[in-house]
């Protein structure tokens, strides 16, 4: 599960952090799309050191963006709302076409337009990821009017503050069943939980030599910490299967080889990761692959400490 899927940042008045725009609906004549009196709900219903989960719903159809950012001293979003709203429309917009000039490039013949993919519509669930511990935040939306990709009606914000230090205990348990492989995260009470945002590579011990890396733990410390200071994409919630044929879910290249070793790493992302890896919320299982027939279940007893 080997992946390096790159994306743009989301900028208004400072750098956002841990911005992941989902689109739920796409923008056509059938669609209903108010821009008047809008409300838009903000619950916040889990904050950790590093992501806060948030739900967001709406009295009315409507297209709206939705964005998180550091608070700034001195700085009232609702005094200066009508700027705010229009510096983070332009930054989405640029993202936009960033992204769609990545599609156009690889010729792909439908791309999207804007409302469809940076904005949202209806009652969703989201996760804002990537965020600093200890550190206020605001959590916005506003409605944005779809034939001119305009601003419409008020700024909704909610503050929130991530703690300091990650508290959530979250262990993995790995599957291995011919070239599919399956992880599931669970709590301490081995209940699958699908709340907590985590990444996880697999990845051939003869690499990690010729990489130079010391110890197992070392390399997956660095490229779980690339995720969190470099935004790739490929955030992970829940249950997780995977086809290791070379081909998988798009993401990955990992192809099992018969007497090959592997290692596999999981680590909750929870705020920036620290080296050791916190054994509370990370694992790594060896195991060696004997072609289709393998059928291995590891548990966290059977994790490593992160050397070979």
């Amino acid at each position: 599960m080997t992946w390096l899927r790159n994306r743009g940042n989301l900028g208004v008045l400072a750098l956002v952090m841990g911005v992941w725009i989902i689109s739920f609906s796409a923008c056509n004549p059938e669609v209903v799309a108010h821009t008047k009196d809008v409300e838009i709900t903000i619950d916040v219903e889990q904050v950790s050191a590093g992501f806060a989960q948030v739900r967001f719903s709406t009295n009315k159809e409507a297209f709206y963006l939705i964005s998180i950012q550091p608070t700034q001293e001195g700085v009232d979003p609702q005094k200066i709302a009508k700027t705010f709203m229009l510096l983070s429309l332009d930054s989405a917009y640029a993202d936009y076409l960033y992204w769609r000039n990545k599609q156009l490039q690889q010729h792909i013949p439908f791309v999207a337009d804007f409302s469809s993919h940076s904005l949202q519509y209806g009652d969703i669930k989201h996760f804002f990821t990537l965020l600093q511990p200890g550190t206020e935040y605001w959590i916005y939306a506003f409605v944005v009017d779809p034939n001119t990709n305009k601003p419409a009606g008020k700024l909704f914000l909610e503050t929130i503050t991530t703690d300091s230090t990650s508290t959530i205990p979250l262990q993995f348990e790995y599957r291995v069943d011919g070239y599919w492989d399956y992880i599931y995260p669970v709590d301490s009470t081995g209940e699958v939980v699908s709340t907590i945002p985590w990444v996880c590579e697999t990845i051939d011990s003869i690499t990690i030599r010729e990489g130079g890396w010391r110890v197992p733990g070392e390399y997956f410390f660095s490229r779980f910490k690339d995720v969190y200071y470099e935004d790739y994409e490929r955030i992970l919630y829940g249950i997780y299967a995977h086809n290791n044929d070379g081909v998988g879910d798009g993401t990955s290249s990992t192809y099992f080889q018969e007497g090959v070793t592997y290692y596999t790493g999981m680590a909750a992302l929870d705020a920036p990761l620290v080296f050791p890896l916190p054994r509370h919320i990370y694992n790594i299982y060896r195991f060696t692959w004997h072609g289709d027939s393998t059928n291995l279940y590891l548990t966290p007893a059977q994790s490593l400490d992160g050397s070979w």
